[in-house]
């Protein structure tokens, strides 16, 4: 079997032949397993509405996992946090470079926490 590569021009070359196959692009990232679908739909219509990638929402979830496991809670209200999320989408600054939205997320958690979970533990 021959695999197909680029050089540094972009152009494709031959190379050796080789018994193992070449690994398959990486699968887009998708939205957590245990979402509804109704979530997953929540989820991608607010990465069409911001100016972050669908990578950057799911680093952001990620952080948000970890603060919420970094406190113990186990709920996961998950239409609450994309709303969350969203609005520090939106603390960016007109002609100020996109930040990481994980770490503007984690910062928001920080500084404001978490409402949802505050209110509901009175």
């Amino acid at each position: 079997m021959t695999n197909l590569n680029q050089d540094s021009a972009g152009k494709e070359a031959e190379g050796p032949e080789t018994e193992t196959e070449t690994p398959s692009p990486a699968s887009p990232p998708t939205p957590p397993a245990g979402w509804t679908e109704p979530e997953r739909e929540a989820l991608l219509e607010a990465v069409d509405n911001s100016p972050y990638s669908l990578g950057d929402w799911l680093e952001a979830i990620a952080a948000f996992e970890t603060w919420l496991k970094g406190r113990g809670e186990r709920r996961r209200p998950w239409r609450d946090i994309v709303g969350y999320i969203h609005c520090c989408t939106l603390m960016e600054s007109p002609g100020i470079p996109l930040g990481k939205l994980n770490i503007i997320v984690n910062q928001a958690l920080i500084e404001f926490g978490f409402e949802i979970l505050d209110d509901s533990q009175d």
